[in-house]
């Protein structure tokens, strides 16, 4: 009885050793907290901008366009160095001159 106890008791509290998923699951955190974060900051700055200089939402919408935009090019640019790294050396992998 205590041993089965203690088979169940070991399986609740030890955490599985799947390190991969682990990577897996940090990087895509990551990713979406570089996402989201530049994006927020970036309209709360023009909602800032748009309070102190009354002027409409021109500033809050400049900023969203503007962090939006910096987040999908930072995010393609990265994609592309990964994938080049990833496929160099492999057969279907892009030569330098074709």
């Amino acid at each position: 009885m205590k041993t089965r106890l203690r088979r169940v008791l070991h399986r609740i509290f030890t955490p599985p050793k799947t390190a991969k998923w682990d990577q897996v699951r940090g990087e895509g955190v990551v990713h979406g907290l570089e996402i989201v974060i530049p994006t927020v900051l970036f309209t709360l700055l023009g909602w800032w901008l748009d309070s102190t200089l009354g002027t409409a939402p021109v500033f809050v919408i400049l900023g969203f366009c503007l962090g939006a935009a910096g987040t999908f090019a930072s995010q393609y640019y990265r994609y592309k160095a990964r994938s080049e790294a990833l496929d160099r050396g492999k057969p279907w992998s892009r030569s330098e001159g074709a």
